[in-house]
């Protein structure tokens, strides 16, 4: 039985707090404490007919809960996302009680990729006319709710491009938005994420029915538990935070402002204080790591936002290393490789900002594909893109979403519409996989548009020979692209070689901060791309611009993954210009060249421990996990 430290008995023994609200540095032992807070409530747990609802934004938070518990909590408890919980226990049972005029609730998984919808159904005005981003259309299903007026109305923000941060629509375009979402759940009731967490919290400050919906959730979960609170969007955290108001109701939040890295759904470090102004909140700290050495934590403290310090693991033994590359494939590939040539056992990780230089370092090509303007066929490129990057479940979701495009005229066709067409739902779900394996066997030879026009035939060629029933349609010859900008491209150029670089360096996974995020590794090698000056590290890592905060967090969540050596790998020129605007930070690392580092690396043995205990109290195998997504 582990012994807990003295900041995490502090939290254990206040249980006569009605809500306890716990600041949380990387690798102090969060994980652990929520499932010790969870175990003790279940020893003198009173009835099989109230439980207890354990929650975190992340999928993988959730199952890191059940791990750390050591057995899977069944009913009466919920173990799950905080979108899961509020749709199960506030949406789904509330919503037409609530708002009459909408449709039984349906959510949109995120694997669909709704974001990239124009539109739902060719009967509706779901898209939305706007004269923002020179003219193009806004996507409603990737616009986001990500706060609220004074006057209470909700704050809509969309992403004009993938590369591009989240921007604030004016307000004729939050009109339009609003109407059009509200049109959507009116007739089909269909909610992304972003639409769950304004409804739920809609219904829960309800101002004739909210008393009695609160009432009913805390009757049925008397004990809120919240980790990673920090990831929280401003609806979701309203929501729990009207749940926690009620008397009645007892909690535990966990998370760290300085890692809140999940902006692009709303979220915010400062959402965090709004917690500890509830009735009956006390504040709690976790400040001491049982993960970074003092050389980890002296070079992350450079980037901790909120200001602090972070105990170190004394008796830890971790360098800080800052790698400066001439090219970023060739040279990080020799670093990675005498990593892994060292490492006897052990967690290995490299991480980057984005997918695009986790692409770049993998070998895959990463250029954005143009629009043929044929939704199906975009949903199939998507399709086979996902799959050949090993995300299957997304690959399969895009596929199905190409099949409801052409035979419905929208996507995300619910399995009461596939029957009521005369349609099994299973043999719909194998014809999207026919479709997807099929058009993935194609030869990219020869244009991006012949690419298409092939796929197109295929697919046509599959649905003609399904038993589609009365379902009109359906019209052979009608699936075409259309000869825009870039049809005329390779179509190589725009499909990754399936299984190109795998999913490893050297037998090492390369995946994003957010992926990894929660992790532990014996050793994490951070990479940053090349970049101009002013998106350089240098810059916005100490940015005072809000857009850029985030940055600084990302590279903090990146850098406190270790609980061995850390290797930061910058090019040459970001190097001096860290070194000539940031010389304390580059201080607190040994700096070198790759060949010093590679040179380095062959004479140590890093990483070449035994499986340890890591902060939730387990033992961490030497097997890369999975990735870390939503």
């Amino acid at each position: 039985m582990r012994e807990p430290t003295p900041q995490q008995k502090a939290v254990l023994e206040r249980t006569d707090a009605r809500v306890r609200i716990v600041r949380a540095a990387p690798g102090s032992g969060k994980t652990w404490l929520v499932a010790e807070v969870i175990r003790e409530a279940l020893r003198d747990w009173p009835t099989r007919t109230v439980g207890i609802a354990a929650l975190s934004f992340t999928r993988v938070g959730g199952e890191e809960i059940r791990k750390a518990v050591g057995h899977e909590l069944g009913h009466p408890h919920f173990v799950g996302t905080i979108d899961a919980f509020l749709f199960r226990y506030v949406v789904r049972p509330f919503f037409q009680r609530v708002f009459p005029n909408y449709a039984s609730p349906r959510i949109v998984a995120g694997e669909w990729g709704a974001q990239h919808w124009k539109y739902y159904a060719h009967d509706q005005n779901a898209a939305v006319d706007s004269s923002v981003g020179k003219g193009k259309d806004i996507k409603l299903f990737g616009c986001l709710f990500v706060g609220e007026e004074q006057d209470g109305g909700a704050i809509v923000a969309h992403r004009p491009h993938p590369a591009l941060p989240l921007r604030r629509l004016n307000s004729d375009d939050t009109s339009r938005v609003r109407d059009a979402k509200k049109e959507v759940w009116r007739k089909h009731g269909l909610l992304t994420h972003s639409d769950v967490a304004l409804v739920a919290s809609k219904i829960l400050g309800h101002q004739r029915f909210g008393g009695v919906v609160r009432a009913e959730v805390i009757r049925r979960f008397p004990f809120l538990i919240v980790d990673e609170l920090q990831d929280t969007g401003h609806f979701l955290g309203k929501s729990i935070r009207l749940l926690l108001e009620e008397p009645a109701a007892r909690g535990l939040l966990v998370g760290d402002p300085d890692q809140a890295i999940y902006e692009f759904s709303g979220a915010r470090p400062d959402l965090f204080d709004t917690f500890e102004s509830i009735i009956g909140a006390v504040r709690l700290s976790l400040a001491s790591s049982q993960r970074c050495s003092s050389a980890v934590a002296s070079a992350a403290m450079h980037l901790k936002d909120s200001g602090g310090v972070i105990g170190a693991v004394q008796d830890r033994v971790g360098r800080a290393r800052l790698v400066r590359y001439g090219d970023i494939v060739v040279d990080v590939a020799k670093v990675v490789e005498a990593v892994r040539a060292s490492a006897a056992t052990g967690i290995i990780k490299v991480v980057a900002r984005g997918t695009a230089t986790v692409d770049e370092l993998l070998g895959r090509h990463t250029e954005l594909a143009p629009n043929l303007y044929c939704a199906p066929l975009t949903h199939i490129h998507r399709a086979v893109v996902a799959f050949r990057r090993g995300r299957n479940i997304a690959a399969l979701a895009s596929a199905q979403a190409a099949l409801d495009r052409v035979t419905f005229q929208h996507e995300h066709v619910n399995d009461e519409e596939l029957v009521t067409a005369k349609i099994d739902p299973l043999g719909w779900k194998a014809l999207a996989i026919r479709c997807l394996l099929k058009v993935n066997a194609i030869v990219p030879t020869g244009t991006f548009f012949e690419w298409h026009t092939q796929a197109g035939e295929t697919i046509e060629k599959e649905v003609g020979s399904f038993a589609l029933g009365s379902l009109p349609k359906f019209v052979p010859g009608k699936l075409k692209p259309q000869n825009r900008k870039g049809s005329k491209s390779p179509a190589a150029d725009f499909m990754p070689q399936p299984f190109s670089g795998g999913k490893a360096l050297f037998g090492i996974q390369v995946q994003t901060v957010h992926g990894v995020k929660g992790e532990t590794h014996d050793v994490t090698v951070f990479v940053c791309p090349t970049t101009k000056a002013d998106h350089c590290p240098s810059t916005v890592w100490w940015s005072t611009d809000d857009k850029d905060r985030e940055e600084k967090r990302i590279a903090y969540v990146a850098m406190t993954r270790t609980r061995g050596d850390l290797i930061i790998c910058v090019s040459e020129a970001c190097y001096k210009r860290l070194a000539a605007s940031h010389a304390a930070f580059v201080a607190s690392f040994e700096c070198m060249t790759v060949a010093e580092c590679v040179a380095l690396l062959s004479k140590e043995v890093v990483g070449a421990l035994p499986a340890t205990p890591i902060e939730n109290g387990g033992v961490q195998a030497s097997t890369p996990p999975e990735n870390n997504s939503r």
